[in-house]
């Protein structure tokens, strides 16, 4: 049971693990991400690794789609909705009638 709760505390994301990843995912470099959160560039790397480490994730990008997936990062909290409506455009129709079917029937689960 101890095992349990050890490695669901250990998964818990920092806020700053959060923000760097919130970073990441707008497609920052470590070193923009250093600038605009006022920390070092080996601070940003070591809470890089800390989520990497937490999430099981090999890399950064796999990082960041994990912590999406498991509900550690709110894509509203990195991108605004006009940006979300611009990559949903971007799409071709085919793939916007899946996306819509898909979150049809995600609406209709909860």
């Amino acid at each position: 049971m101890r095992d349990i709760i050890s490695d669901q505390q250990d998964t818990v994301l920092t806020e700053s693990e959060r923000q760097v990843l919130a970073l990441v995912a707008r497609g920052l470099l470590n070193k923009e991400i250093a600038n605009t959160l006022c920390i070092s560039t080996s601070t940003v790397k070591s809470y890089l690794h800390d989520a990497c480490k937490k999430l099981k994730a090999r890399n950064r990008a796999q990082a960041v789609i994990l912590a999406f997936i498991r509900g550690y990062l709110d894509i509203r909290e990195v991108f605004s909705l006009d940006e979300l409506a611009d990559l949903l455009a971007s799409l071709d129709p085919e793939a916007i009638g899946a996306v819509a079917e898909l979150l049809k029937r995600k609406r209709e689960q909860d």
